[in-house]
């Protein structure tokens, strides 16, 4: 059995709140971004058209997303983050070699969701479109390999919701690369993406809780 260790230090709960601070992607997108774009139609836009940073036809749809640069940043900054919190993390399990190959899965996810914001989908379409289908699945992956992770550690709820989430993202991720109905294109691209990284911010709020709760000597 694999045993959890919430530590009271610093660097665990930064790396908890480093996690939690990707719900700035929702804000951003959905929040800031859509409500000025051209459209607002979740179901047929793909993610990738807020940051395109010329008005034209985006996934057999013209689309236009003057607030491009936002949604950009908060790609490149949520990268960072998942990089650099999935490093501090990885302590509250001992290490070995699925340790590090789940944290290490999420951290190349983050480096291509900073790929993604750095090469929008209009300017360098094929860079872009690695870097986000590397950012899909990679995290879809590690979020699997850490829920499999936590049930084994007795932590039923986060072992459940980490494999049906990372189940979910990898099944929508892989009838997103197979090229649905341009229709349904975007619905497919969000059940890829926020499933996952919804669990990543909420599990980044409980490391962090957790890190807090040892320094005051209670049980996480």
């Amino acid at each position: 059995m694999r045993e959890l260790t919430f530590t009271a230090s610093r660097s665990l709960t930064a790396g908890g709140l480093l996690w939690a601070s990707l719900a700035q992607v929702f804000v951003v997108n959905n929040a800031i971004v859509l409500p000025r774009a051209s459209s607002r139609n979740l179901t047929e836009h793909i993610i990738s058209a807020l940051g395109v940073t010329h008005c034209g036809r985006v996934g057999g749809f013209r689309f236009c997303s003057p607030w491009h640069e936002a949604a950009d940043i908060a790609w490149i900054v949520a990268g960072v983050c998942l990089v650099v919190g999935s490093g501090l993390n990885a302590a509250v399990f001992p290490p070995d070699r699925l340790r590090n190959l789940a944290f290490g899965i999420l951290a190349v996810s983050g480096l291509g969701l900073v790929s993604t914001g750095f090469n929008p989908y209009n300017l360098r379409p094929s860079v872009h479109l690695l870097s986000a289908g590397t950012c899909f699945f990679c995290g879809a992956v590690g979020v699997l390999l850490l829920g499999c992770m936590l049930r084994q550690a007795q932590r039923p709820f986060w072992g459940t919701t980490g494999i049906l989430c990372g189940v979910v993202s990898i099944v929508s991720a892989t009838l997103t690369a197979l090229r649905p109905d341009p229709y349904v294109q975007g619905l497919f691209e969000r059940i890829a993406a926020w499933p996952s990284v919804v669990w990543i911010i909420c599990a980044g709020a409980y490391i962090a809780l957790s890190a807090r709760r040892a320094s005051r000597g209670r049980r996480p």
